[in-house]
C-alpha cells in the first residue's frame, strides 16, 4: 500500500472530524458589559479636574466542543470472512477463509477519538486449481506438468494491533474508523508438488516444509455499531490488513533442473522469500459499550 495513500486517508479522517466538530460547537460564554462609575452622592466633579474612566478588559472565552451524542467505546468479539487479495491470492494461491477477532476501543483522546486494540486470528486454505497454475508457471517447461496433493493444509496468521480510532455517534448507530499497526505472526503449511515429465515419462515429488515468520503489519478499517441495549451493540466491520513476512523455505525430494528434467534433491535446498499477506476481513459480532468519562 502506497504510503501517500495512507497519509491521505489519515488527513481525510481528521478533516472530517474537524468539520463535524465545528458543526457541534456550543459556545459557553457570558456577555461582559462595561461598568460605569457612578457617584451615589451625585456630587459634581469640577471640570478642571481630570476624570479617569474605569475600563474592563474583556477576555474572550474559547468555545467548548461537545459532541451532540455521547461518545462510546466497546469491547467486542467478532468473526467472519477473510478474503485474500493481490499477491496473497495470485502468488500463494490462498482461498477465502475465516477470521476471529477480539477488539476494544476506549474514547477520550480527543473529542471524537480514542485508542483501539485488535487481535486477529485467520486461516486461508488453498485454491487448488490456482495453486497448480502457479506451480506450472514457475516451472516454465512445457514437458513438465505440476500438480499438488489433495492433503493441503492452510495458511494462518495472528495479528496484534493497536492505534487510533475516530467515532461519530448518533442516536442508535455509531460509525467508527480506525488506523492500527503492530505485528503479524504468519505460517505457511507443508506443500507437496508432484512433477510429471511427459517427455521422459517419470515423476518426482517436491516437498516444501512448513515455515513461519513475523512481520510488521498495518490495518485500517471501519465499523457500524448498532445499540440494541443500553450496554450492548451489534457490530459490522470491514478491515484491510497487510504484512509482508520473509519466510525461510526448505525444499527436499525432487527438483527441476535448468534444462527441464527431474532430479533428486535429497540433501535439500534452503531459500528465503517474501510472501505478502493481503486481506480484506468482513466480520459480524457483539460488543459491550463503554461510555466516555465526562
Amino acid at each position: 500500500m502506497n504510503i501517500r495513500l495512507l497519509l491521505s486517508i489519515v488527513i481525510l479522517f481528521f478533516g472530517v472530524q474537524y468539520v463535524h466538530a465545528q458543526d457541534t460547537l456550543k459556545h459557553v460564554s457570558k456577555p461582559v458589559h462595561k461598568k460605569h462609575i457612578s457617584d451615589s452622592s451625585h456630587v459634581s466633579v469640577p471640570h478642571h479636574l481630570p476624570v479617569k474612566k474605569d475600563t474592563v478588559v474583556v477576555h474572550k472565552q474559547r468555545p467548548v466542543i461537545m459532541p451532540k451524542y455521547p461518545r462510546t467505546g466497546y469491547v467486542a468479539v467478532m468473526g467472519g470472512m477473510a478474503l485474500p487479495l493481490a499477491a496473497y491470492a495470485s502468488d500463494q494461491g490462498a482461498a477465502t477463509g475465516s477470521v476471529f477477532s477480539l477488539s476494544a476501543a476506549f474514547p477520550g483522546v480527543i473529542s471524537h477519538g480514542g485508542i483501539a486494540f485488535k487481535f486477529d486470528y485467520g486461516i486461508n486454505g488453498f485454491n487448488k486449481t490456482r495453486l497448480e497454475g502457479i506451480e506450472n508457471t514457475v516451472s516454465g517447461f512445457s514437458n513438465i506438468n505440476c500438480s499438488v496433493s489433495d492433503s493441503l493444509g492452510h495458511n494462518s496468521y495472528s495479528a496484534f494491533l493497536t492505534g487510533l480510532y475516530l467515532t461519530y455517534p448518533k442516536k442508535h448507530l455509531t460509525i467508527d474508523f480506525r488506523i492500527l499497526a503492530g505485528v503479524m505472526l504468519a505460517r505457511i503449511p507443508e506443500i507437496n508438488t508432484i512433477y510429471y515429465d511427459e517427455a521422459r515419462n517419470n515423476t518426482g515429488i517436491n516437498q516444501q516444509a512448513a515455515t513461519s515468520a513475523a512481520a510488521f503489519a498495518f490495518d485500517f478499517g471501519f465499523e457500524f455499531r448498532y445499540l440494541v441495549k443500553p450496554r450492548f451493540c451489534i457490530i459490522l466491520s470491514g478491515d484491510y490488513l497487510h504484512a509482508v513476512p520473509s519466510f525461510t523455505v526448505v525444499n527436499t525430494g525432487s527438483q527441476l533442473t535448468s534444462y527441464g528434467s527431474i532430479e533428486d534433491n535429497s540433501a535439500g535446498t534452503e531459500t528465503t522469500r517474501s510472501q505478502p499477506f493481503n486481506l480484506f476481513n468482513l466480520s459480524l459480532g457483539v460488543g459491550y459499550t463503554i461510555s466516555a468519562r465526562k
